[in-house]
């Protein structure tokens, strides 16, 4: 089984792993120097009794949610971490949401840092936030990795959820969302993550979605230890063959060929929490996270025009690019600006008509669906007047915004500058202009800004090809491409935001 931590930043988790298993998960020079978890940790422990899991350990920095995220995929089980001298913070709300969205089964509460006192009252503000989620019922253990107090009293309680914990259900093909990727020299490229589905061989075909690379699996190891076949529900390092370091990055995905379906249009479950500080309105942009994937969608809400926090409904995520993805699959939503977590839910369908936003019919089918049951598709449905998602878009000025946005290139106007140089057509305008996005020919920056896509994707291989895998500042990629700072910043936060980079201190690299 897979064991994660969660918690605010400075709470001890990671302290709590290394006391537990002996492995110090802050592996990066600036994790050590900060003395904060920016990436992804870890590490085996063995339980009383024998049983051995694999712990993910997480970031609790809100700047790190994203991370956190990827490394979510496949947990089956948690230890919420809460400083028992400070008790729940903001991350530790937002962690227990998140887990509580993709499904977790159970877990275990260590109130950590208890060699610094216990605050009057924690207990009972722990069990208030816990209230109505899967650890309601979960003990709560304080622990000091200091001294040692209660780092037996866990073992021991972890020991026997994961005993009165039956496996998840698996069955089927093998899927990896990478959360890591190296080299090793003499080996070649070597992706990890948590395996899922069904069990991976060595020699296995696998490819690399949502690309349609190929693979060979070279070599299997689990925490250090070389294996011919691993089961689901392990941690995996996987060695492959026939693919270079860069043509791999965290949020692909293995599987076999055929075994997903790729899409850029899904019909979904969405849940919106009741702590969500705003409504999900029809057409809101959101950041979607599955798997290891980050990307921007808009969200067309199905039979209503907002969902209240609390609020549960139907809705269509349209995605700024592809997805490999199964129905069933959970997902989380985040709001795009402030960024923080709105919600998620499941996806029922991933080849959706685009059509029939209010149709009776397709709400019926979408709730047969969440119920576990399959209904014919009905036929595409036939539209009284114009339709509500918008109507069919100019064509001639599709091809007019083409030529703005192609000649602007990485440095275009905002989309309500756009639309005022088509006086009377503004309406219009904005249509043809998200008709273009959801294409791909445009390539949204920002909700205020798109660009040239194919520009973007020259861009792209461009600074790869100038920069590989190492640093460059906001400054490097500015003079690299011949654009001005604020748009070369709002390349890269576009790109941190679908995962194509990531941050590391002042300067990024590409995943």
């Amino acid at each position: 089984m897979i064991l994660g931590t969660a918690g605010h930043v400075d709470h001890g988790k990671t302290a709590l792993v290394k006391a537990l298993t002996g492995v110090d998960t802050d592996r990066l020079a600036e994790e050590r120097r900060r003395g904060l978890t920016i990436e992804l940790g870890f590490a085996p422990l063995t339980l009383p009794g024998g049983a051995t899991v694999s712990i993910v350990d997480v970031p609790g920095h809100e700047k790190f949610v994203p991370t956190m995220l990827s490394g979510c995929a496949g947990m089956d089980l948690v230890v919420l971490a809460v400083a028992a001298d400070q008790g729940p913070m903001p991350q530790t709300r937002e962690h227990l949401a998140i887990l509580s969205l993709l499904g977790l089964r159970g877990g275990v509460i260590a109130l950590t840092r208890a060699d610094l006192g216990v605050k009057l009252g924690v207990e009972e503000q722990v069990r208030a936030l816990v209230k109505g989620t899967f650890l309601e019922n979960a003990p709560i253990i304080p622990t000091s990795a200091v001294t040692g107090e209660g780092l037996e009293e866990l073992k021991g309680a972890l020991a026997k959820l994961v005993e009165e914990t039956p496996p998840s259900e698996h069955g089927g093909d093998y899927r990896l969302h990478v959360d890591r990727v190296f080299s090793v020299a003499g080996s070649g490229t070597v992706v990890t993550g948590t395996l899922t589905g069904g069990p991976l061989r060595r020699g296995d075909r696998v490819r690399l979605w949502p690309g349609d690379r190929m693979a060979r699996v070279r070599g299997l190891q689990s925490h250090g230890i070389d294996v011919e076949e691993l089961p689901p529900g392990s941690r995996a390092a996987v060695n492959l063959a026939g693919v270079d370091r860069g043509e791999v990055s965290r949020g692909d995905t293995l599987a076999p060929a055929d075994s997903l379906t790729l899409t850029q249009r899904l019909d979904v479950e969405l849940r919106v929490l009741p702590q969500a500080p705003y409504a999900v309105k029809n057409n809101s942009t959101l950041h979607l996270h599955h798997g290891g994937r980050a990307l921007m969608c808009r969200c067309i809400l199905l039979g209503r025009d907002r969902l209240e926090p609390g609020e549960e409904g139907f809705a269509q995520l349209r995605l700024d690019q592809p997805l490999a993805a199964r129905a069933g699959d959970r997902f989380v939503v985040r709001f795009f600006s402030p960024v923080v977590t709105v919600g998620g839910g499941v996806a029922l369908d991933l080849e959706p008509p685009a059509k029939g936003r209010m149709d009776p019919a397709r709400m019926t089918r979408l709730a047969a669906l969440a119920a576990g049951e399959e209904l014919p598709r009905p036929a595409e449905p036939v539209e009284e007047g114009p339709p509500p998602p918008a109507p069919e878009t100019d064509p001639g000025l599709e091809e007019k915004l083409c030529e703005i946005y192609r000649a602007a290139g990485l440095e275009p106007p905002t989309n309500e500058e756009v639309e005022q140089a088509f006086p009377g057509q503004e309406a219009a305008c904005r249509r043809a202009g998200r008709a273009l996005a959801d294409k791909g020919v445009l390539t949204p920056l920002s909700p205020k800004v798109r660009a040239w896509g194919e520009r973007c994707g020259e861009a792209q291989r461009e600074m790869k090809a100038r920069f590989g895998t190492g640093a460059f500042t906001l400054a490097q990629a500015r003079d690299q491409l011949g654009i001005s700072r604020k748009y070369a910043l709002l390349l890269l936060e576009y790109w941190d935001r679908v995962r194509i980079t990531k941050k590391i201190g002042e300067g990024r690299s590409f995943l």
